[in-house]
Formats: C-alpha cells, sequence, structure tokens
C-alpha cells in the first residue's frame, strides 16, 4: 500500500512538471526572446479591439487599481489568441508595437517575466480528469509567482479558453484566487457566463471586476484599417484617410468626432436624446467631411464588406478561406456550444444555423422551425437562447406583439449565410471578390443580416433594449430600437427592394409597441415616440442629394435617409 501511494505521488508530481514545462514553451519572452508566435502577431494590423483592451488597461492604471479582471468572450477564429499576443507585445515592448497609443504609460512598461500566459486547449488541461483541470492551473500560476515573476511590480496573467475546464461556481472562486496585489488577470471564453466573475463571492475583494465583454467580427468601420493582404477590404484607402476617419470616431484625437457624438446624441437612456443634434450630426457628417470621392470609396468598400464580413485570413485562395471560416464555426457549434448546452443533437444548433442563413431575416413561425428541426417549441427556445449566447444567430421579435408567434433569425457573420446556404442561392459569391454574376437579391440578403448586426451594436450604444421589426400595410420597419417609450426605426431600402421605402416611414405608427414588465405579463404604460423615421438606402434620392440635407419632410414626418455605409459606419 505504501508503495502504491508512492508511485501515485510521483505521478502526481510528474504531471505536475509536465504542466509547468509546458507553460514555460508558452511563454518563450521568460527566456529566448519574443518568441514565433508573438512575432507573428505583431505582423499584423491591430483591431479596434485590441485598442479598446489596451486603453481600459491604461485607465486602470491611472486610477491606481492595484488588481484587474479582464473577461472576454468570443467564438472561435474571431483572433482573440492574436489580440492576446498583441496584449503582450505592447506590454514588454520587445518590438515596434503598438504602432500607435504611444502615450499609454503601460506601453514597454512590463518585464517579459511578469506575463504568464496559458491557451489552456492547446495545454491539454481538457484532458485532466473532472475538478483536476483546476488544480493543475492551480499549480502552474504558484510556479509562476514563485519562480519566475520578480517579486515587485505588477503581474499580467492571461487565461486562454477557461471554458474547457468546466468551472462551477465554486470552481470559478479559485480563478480570483490567482489575483494577488498588483495582478491583473485576463479571461477568455466562448459565451459570457463562463467568464462572468463579478457575481462571485470572492470579486468584492477585487478592485476592479469588468463586466464580461463580448467580441464579434469586426465591424465595417474596422475593417476599413486593415490591408488587403491580411484579408480586409478592396478598396484602397489611404493613410491619411484611415487616420481622418480615426479622429472622426474617437475624442482621444483633437478636433471635431461627429461619429461619437451621432452615437452619444441617440442615448435613448438620457432624459433628451438630443435626436435632432444627431441627424444634424449625419449631415454634417456626410456632406462636410466627405467629398464626392471618398463617399464612392465608402459606398464600394460596404459592399465589398457584404462579401467578406469582419474575419480577417492571411490567404487569396477563396476555397482555403472558405474552409476555414466553415470549419471555425462548425467547431464552434458542434464542440463549443453544444458542449456549453450540454446539447445531445449539436446537428440541431447547425440546423437552425442554415435556417437563418437561407431565411435571411425572413419572418418564420416557432411551429415551423420545430416542424423543420423536429423538436417542440420549448426546445427550440433553448436552442436559441445557446446559438444567442454564442452571438452566433440573433432573434428580431416583433415590436407590436405581446407574446411572440413568431421570430425572424439573423446570422451575425454575413459569410456564413454564403458557406450555409445553397449554391444556387449564393451564386456568384463563392469568391471573395467581385464576379462577373450578378446576385442583387442574395446581395441584399446580406446587406439585411449586416445591417442587423450592426443595428445590435447600435443598440448597444445607444442604451436600447434589443432591435425589433416592425410590419405596416405598406411593408416593413426593419430594425426598431426602443427605451422607455424612445424608438429608432430604421428600414433597409437597398436594391432591388427599394419601393415604398417613404410610405412605410409615414404608415409607421410608433404606439403600436407592446411591451411587458421583466418578468411578467403586464403591459408596461409607455408612451411612444418616434420623432424621425430613418431609410437606410444604398442610392440617396435626387431631392436629398441637391438639397445638402439627409432629412425629408413627408406627410408631417421627418425621414432622415442614411447611405448604407454611412448607417455602418455610425454603428
Amino acid at each position: 500500500m505504501i508503495g502504491r501511494i508512492s508511485i501515485d505521488n510521483m505521478t502526481e508530481e510528474s504531471r505536475a512538471e509536465d504542466f509547468i514545462a509546458d507553460a514555460e514553451r508558452h511563454n518563450e519572452w521568460w527566456s529566448e526572446g519574443v518568441g514565433q508566435d508573438l512575432e507573428e502577431a505583431t505582423n499584423l494590423t491591430p483591431r479596434s479591439d485590441f485598442h479598446k483592451v489596451l486603453e481600459a488597461i491604461h485607465e486602470q492604471d491611472k486610477k491606481g487599481t492595484d488588481n484587474l479582471v479582464y473577461p472576454i468572450y468570443v467564438s472561435t477564429g474571431i483572433g482573440k489568441t492574436t489580440l492576446l499576443y498583441q496584449l503582450i507585445a505592447a506590454l514588454i515592448g520587445t518590438t515596434e508595437f503598438p504602432p500607435k497609443d504611444p502615450e499609454f504609460d503601460i506601453v514597454s512598461s512590463t518585464s517579459p517575466r511578469q506575463i504568464l500566459y496559458l491557451p489552456l486547449e492547446e495545454s491539454q488541461y481538457h484532458l485532466e480528469r473532472p475538478n483536476e483541470g483546476i488544480e493543475r492551473l492551480k499549480q502552474v500560476v504558484d510556479y509562476f509567482y514563485s519562480h519566475i515573476a520578480p517579486r515587485h511590480g505588477r503581474k499580467y496573467i492571461l487565461l486562454d479558453d477557461v471554458d474547457i475546464l468546466n468551472l462551477d461556481e465554486n470552481e470559478k472562486e479559485t480563478l480570483l484566487e490567482f489575483v494577488n496585489e498588483d495582478t491583473y488577470l485576463f479571461l477568455t471564453g466562448i459565451v459570457r457566463d463562463q467568464v462572468n466573475l463579478r457575481e462571485l463571492t470572492k470579486a468584492d475583494k477585487i478592485d476592479h471586476v469588468e463586466h464580461p465583454w463580448g467580441v464579434l467580427p469586426m465591424k465595417f468601420v474596422d475593417t476599413i484599417g486593415h490591408p488587403e493582404d491580411e484579408g480586409g477590404l478592396s478598396v484602397d484607402f489611404n493613410h491619411e484617410f484611415r487616420e481622418q476617419l480615426e479622429s472622426l470616431r474617437s475624442d482621444r484625437i483633437s478636433g471635431p468626432n461627429p461619429i461619437k457624438d451621432v452615437r452619444r446624441e441617440l442615448n435613448l437612456k438620457s432624459s433628451d436624446t438630443g435626436i435632432d443634434s444627431a441627424v444634424e450630426s449625419l449631415s454634417s457628417l456626410f456632406f462636410d467631411f466627405f467629398d464626392s470621392s471618398e463617399r464612392d470609396d465608402l459606398h464600394d468598400a460596404a459592399r465589398d464588406y457584404l462579401r467578406k464580413g469582419g474575419t480577417l485570413h492571411q490567404t487569396d485562395r477563396s476555397s482555403v478561406r472558405n474552409e476555414i471560416v466553415r470549419s471555425h464555426f462548425l467547431l464552434y457549434l458542434y464542440k463549443g456550444l453544444a458542449k456549453y448546452g450540454s446539447i445531445q443533437n449539436p446537428e440541431n444548433l447547425h440546423r437552425l444555423s442554415s435556417i437563418a442563413a437561407s431565411q435571411g431575416g425572413e419572418e418564420l413561425q416557432y411551429t415551423e422551425i420545430s416542424d423543420r428541426i423536429g423538436v417542440d417549441r420549448r426546445t427550440v427556445d433553448s436552442y436559441l437562447d445557446i446559438l444567442d449566447d454564442g452571438i452566433a444567430v440573433t432573434e428580431s421579435h416583433d415590436y407590436s406583439l405581446r407574446r411572440h408567434r413568431r421570430t425572424r433569425l439573423y446570422l451575425r457573420n454575413p459569410r456564413h449565410v454564403v458557406l450555409l446556404s445553397q449554391r444556387q442561392e449564393h451564386f456568384g459569391f463563392e469568391e471573395y471578390s467581385q464576379q462577373n454574376d450578378l446576385n442583387f437579391d442574395f446581395e441584399y440578403k446580406l446587406a439585411r443580416t449586416v445591417a442587423f448586426d450592426h443595428a445590435m451594436r447600435l443598440s448597444f450604444a445607444v442604451k436600447a433594449y434589443e432591435v425589433e421589426y416592425c410590419p405596416t400595410d405598406a411593408g416593413l420597419v426593419d430594425y426598431v430600437l426602443h427605451r422607455e417609450g424612445k424608438v429608432l426605426p430604421f428600414i433597409l431600402s437597398y436594391h432591388p427592394h427599394t419601393e415604398s421605402a417613404e410610405q412605410i416611414a409615414t404608415e409607421f405608427d410608433p404606439s403600436v409597441g407592446q411591451h411587458t414588465e421583466d418578468d411578467s405579463e403586464d403591459l408596461r404604460e409607455l408612451d411612444y415616440e418616434a420623432p424621425y423615421r430613418f431609410i437606410i438606402t444604398d442610392s440617396l434620392p435626387k431631392e436629398v442629394r441637391e438639397n445638402e440635407s439627409l432629412v425629408v419632410e413627408k406627410d408631417d414626418v421627418s425621414i432622415c435617409y442614411l447611405p448604407f455605409w454611412l448607417f455602418l459606419l455610425i454603428c
């Protein structure tokens, strides 16, 4: 018996040593300089999400925050690992990275041995028995504190793919135990709940625990900053224009910031939405800040974005790029989300995503979805909740109905619409560059998908509850943002579906909205108001261009025309 205990102890010790040795190989900067992975990441243009994280750390550092937890959730293949590597490169400053934000004191402020990066899935924590993965992780973190990190100075711990540990609430508390004095902890998972540590008991002992932040494929305005050889758009915007665009959306750069102004003025949570000011800022943005050539380039770039979406891949071969995107998405559904939701038939998540692709935002009865998949309504709801948690498929509900019997399903990545639909639908869009085949109906489907995704992002910025739709006798108000009775209705008028947009706008009655109290069937008593109706269009009316104002008056209704690219730009 004594011999058996000795062998077990030796095995336990050797397993711990294996994980420590693996951590040393993943953290080459401890002893061998930058390392190949870090160098490859710094050769890529950082996306805006990187600058957001860097700025957040900078702000906490300025405040004197001793310890911090920064949770991120993201689907497979978006680029979170690259983001983490770029963050490490910025902190240790061993290369000329990042190319901007030199004013942040945290850039180049950190010794390489103050940083621990653990890609948990690549390190095979998922092969450990239940409850043992977190113990292995604890041993590695203890080793980092005792043998690697200097006694003084801030430590940065970056844990990638914590979802593979399958932590319960008590085991999540262990993650907070890693946060010593002067330690910043970063976590990534695939859904919000896996990285949300704010409600845990030990969170009270941490100076600051951020709300989980969901990273999506890059939105339109961010792709403009990426060269085509990194998978960016084919429209060649020069450096000066990109800098100008950045200044229009960021108050960190001197000069007017009309894009940020629009988002602030549309805030539905404030007592005065400032919507008149927002509309004035939109007109000024279009007519005063961009010349006709730049507007044409932005129009072409928006069409290019419909094909490429916001996921970058360093290959020109469409077949390879398609296979990478498809594989990442199916891996996410079948492995990530199915495991998270304990789904016994993960192919049903695939089926629902394919329905969202083929329908492209068309209205569906829940009974129809149930029949097509072969499960009951309650199970359909649970599947859709999981897809929404993973920011893969999002529902839009009827603005005017109290109980929802119908829905519209939107994939959040336009490239998934191509890859999950039938070829007879998406012909001409297999490639990432413009083809001779014209397929305007499918382009409209992509435009509707992209506009919904960006409307969801805008809803977060303006503090709206969600994005709904509202039918009228003349047609559909595609995207309705509202909060406390303040309503922003958007109608998509995109070729070839351009008829009746103004009639829809004038017929829309905001008072048809019905919404219940939280956790109740009781209707809220709200006075719905929509001072403006917005028409998102790929071709501005002659009247708008001649008057140099985006606003027209029809039947005592104020209608603000938004070029498709301009709508994407402000979201």
